[in-house]
């Protein structure tokens, strides 16, 4: 029964804090909930009351934040926002523990990853090592024309006019162009998927 102005204050009174108009206020425009603030907390949507929640918990300046799902049932606009507002809460030393089902977004956001299976932790490790241990990049060579069988140990499959790899992230294209003799001037097109955080996932809970 009350608006987001009045839930806010109530909760502020809460750890004894005196409402820091300033500071609730670019919390509300910074979340897109200015304009809302005389709703009643019952008239938003679910999008809203989960900024909402952002909002109550930044009120009194906290050094960890803990987001449960906060893009969950927003749009891909807002969700961008919310991406970069949560990229300048680490620029301000905030502690921040994410849950998400969006791999994308724990790759973008994250500097540490912990995968949970069935509510047990199978793996945690900073994103970029995750990222080369457990993934591969898939390169696809096209060729101008056919050239004689190509022998490497990551080479997938073989055509008339392409060559498929599949090689460690890190590892440099031209390595493997080096190593299995394949000169520059047959190169018509390179294709390069590298790999992502679903393929860290595929791979750790696969060998479990």
């Amino acid at each position: 029964f009350f608006t987001v102005e009045e839930i806010l204050r109530y909760h502020a009174a809460y750890y004894g804090l005196k409402v820091d108009k300033a500071h609730q206020r670019y919390l509300l425009e910074r979340l897109q909930l200015y304009k809302h603030r005389h709703k009643l907390v019952s008239e938003l949507s679910g999008g809203m009351k989960r900024r909402l929640l952002i909002i109550k918990a930044l009120l009194h300046h906290p050094k960890l934040l803990l987001l449960d799902e906060p893009t969950a049932g927003v749009d891909i606009e807002l969700r961008a926002s919310l991406w970069q507002f949560i990229q300048e809460l680490k620029k301000e030393n905030i502690s921040i523990l994410l849950t998400t089902l969006y791999l994308e977004e724990a790759e973008r956001l994250c500097d540490r990853i912990g995968i949970l299976d069935q509510g047990h932790l199978k793996r945690t490790d900073k994103t970029e090592k995750l990222l080369q241990e457990h993934s591969s990049k898939k390169v696809t060579l096209t060729l101008t024309e056919p050239i004689s069988t190509v022998h490497h140990p990551l080479l997938k499959a073989q055509g008339d006019h392409h060559l498929d790899f599949q090689m460690p992230n890190e590892m440099p294209l031209s390595q493997v162009m080096h190593e299995a003799h394949i000169p520059f001037d047959v190169i018509q097109d390179v294709n390069i998927k590298v790999g992502t955080l679903e393929d860290v996932m595929e791979n750790v809970l696969s060998h479990e």
